[in-house]
C-alpha cells in the first residue's frame, strides 16, 4: 500500500486556490466520502478483533448487508482484507498484516 503523501504549505495554498477556482467542495459530495470513510473505518475495528462474515458485520455496525459487502469488495481489491474461508455458507473476511501491503 502506498505512503500517505505530506503536502507543503505552498501546495496546499495553490491547491486550495485551484479548488475555488472550479467551485469548491460540493458538501454533499464531501459528507458521502466522510462517511464512507468512517465506515470502512468501522469495519476496519471490528476486524482488529476478530475475522467476521458480512452478516456479523452487519448486525455489529447496524449497516445493510450489501453496503458491507460493497466495502469488503473494495477493500480486497486494495489488499486490505483477505477471505479465510467459509462459516455457514459465508465468507468470513479478515484484515491482511499491514507489513504485506
Amino acid at each position: 500500500m502506498a505512503t500517505k503523501k505530506t503536502l507543503t504549505a505552498e501546495q496546499k495554498k495553490a491547491l486550495g486556490e485551484f479548488r475555488k477556482r472550479q467551485g469548491g467542495v460540493d458538501e454533499a459530495k464531501l459528507k458521502r466520502h466522510k462517511d464512507l470513510l468512517a465506515a470502512r473505518k468501522s469495519i476496519v475495528k471490528l476486524l482488529q478483533a476478530q475475522p467476521a462474515t458480512v452478516p456479523g458485520l452487519a448486525a455489529e455496525l447496524n449497516m445493510p448487508s450489501k453496503e458491507i459487502l460493497w466495502h469488503l469488495a473494495a477493500m480486497r481489491k486494495y489488499g486490505v482484507v483477505r477471505e479465510l474461508g467459509e462459516v455457514d455458507s459465508y465468507v468470513r473476511y479478515g484484515l491482511v498484516p499491514a507489513e504485506s501491503r
